[in-house]
């Protein structure tokens, strides 16, 4: 141990450059795996946070259509169930229906969602995108539509707003509701398309007093994506257990953009972790074989002397693992401590055009940095590994070394 230490202090150039080929890729791929994971959590919440849950329990209908979920006469056999499952940590019932809008001469086609207010402020942020008016109370008559949709027909906060049901599994009904808050979201469509009434307002408008086409449900402990395994564990139980007509919808139906960036950014990092894993060990692997190289007539002496080829190699490979330790260990450090600053200033703001890419994504308009602690222990532990690995090729080349002749070369 000591030997080694001696050595890499006499030659500090070549140990500095051994280091930086193990710490520059910890420190990228500590940056790489922060970059995608927050916006990989970021779209996971903003997914099941934003209308769809971690799962969703609906009826089946052959008068489903892509845009028109087919009506639950009663739920409460579903919400007997849900109760009664352990890992259920909310649920909260929803009414979509298919309607028209209409003030005065002007009518949109537009979706209604019934919601208890209750409860409905875990998956929807209408609530806090108000920009005028209140939100909605339990019981009340009102509606809360996006500040697009009331400039289309001519509206504001106090207005009415005649409502025409026209889903396809009940009667043609119709409801008048004061206009009690309007939105802006950073969705056009949304703004446009959407109006939010009480569970019992949509209820009125298809005629039917226990109607639904939902029961929206979050999973207890679920941090993120890498969380999966609890939803499927619950989600699972809960679809075993439902009535003959209904079926359970989880995350990967309702928000399928999240699965497909996982499937897309999996591979990415693969081949980078790879590339980076691959160039440092490179580096590695040369530089100490050119310095076992510089040493071979020390190290032909040292095993004239009587030191076995064993711990010859031994030697080389304790210096190795001393640097790429260091070298692993300082670029995670690094790699953290630059996440920690980005994250204490509330993020990188992006340029207006790339923010608003993100946001259509489902994602902030700031980079954001927040790696696991397995992902950073991983890619310093691979990375060390691999270095180690890239060493003992100039190991058994020291260890191979012919006394004499290695007292004889001269450089």
């Amino acid at each position: 141990m000591k030997a080694a230490l001696r050595h890499l202090k006499r030659h500090k150039g070549r140990s500095l450059l051994t280091l930086l080929a193990v710490l520059i890729p910890v420190y990228t791929l500590v940056f790489m795996f922060g970059f995608a994971s927050a916006n990989l959590q970021d779209m996971f919440e903003t997914a099941t946070n934003l209308e769809s849950g971690h799962f969703q329990v609906r009826g089946i209908s052959e008068h489903e259509t892509a845009s028109t979920l087919p009506l639950i006469d009663d739920t409460t056999a579903v919400l007997d169930v849900l109760n009664n499952t352990d890992g259920v940590a909310w649920r909260t019932v929803r009414l979509d229906v298919p309607a028209l809008a209409s003030v005065g001469d002007r009518s949109e086609s537009i979706l209604v969602q019934g919601v208890e207010p209750a409860t409905v402020a875990r998956i929807t942020p209408i609530e806090t995108l108000l920009v005028e008016g209140t939100y909605l109370a339990s019981g009340e008559n009102g509606a809360v539509l996006g500040q697009g949709l009331a400039e289309l027909l001519d509206v504001g906060v106090g207005g009415d707003v005649v409502l025409l049901g026209v889903h396809p599994d009940a009667a043609m009904g119709v409801i008048k509701v004061p206009v009690i808050g309007i939105f802006q979201a950073p969705d056009e469509s949304m703004e446009r398309s959407l109006i939010q009434v009480d569970l019992s307002s949509a209820r009125a408008l298809v005629r039917r007093p226990t109607a639904a086409t939902a029961v929206v449900c979050m999973v207890e402990d679920v941090a993120g994506p890498w969380d999966v395994d609890k939803i499927d564990t619950v989600s699972s139980s809960v679809s075993e257990r439902l009535p003959e007509g209904f079926e359970m919808v989880d995350w990967r139906e309702l928000a399928p953009m999240v699965m497909t960036y996982m499937n897309i950014m999996r591979p990415v990092l693969f081949v980078f972790a790879a590339s980076f894993f691959v160039l440092g060990a490179l580096v590695v692997a040369n530089t100490l074989y050119l310095s076992v190289m510089e040493r071979t007539r020390e190290l032909g002496l040292i095993l004239a002397l009587g030191a076995s080829r064993a711990r010859v190699m031994r030697m080389i490979l304790i210096e190795a693992g001393l640097i790429t330790a260091a070298g692993a260990t300082y670029g995670a450090l690094l790699g953290v401590v630059f996440m920690w600053i980005v994250e204490a200033f509330g993020g990188v703001p992006l340029p207006s055009q790339f923010a608003d890419v993100f946001r259509s994504m489902g994602l902030s308009g700031e980079i954001h940095l927040s790696a696991r602690a397995g992902d950073i222990v991983l890619s310093a532990a691979i990375m060390a590994a691999v270095a180690l690995l890239a060493a003992l090729i100039p190991a058994w080349r020291a260890a191979r070394f012919e006394p004499v002749e290695a007292m004889r070369y001269v450089e």
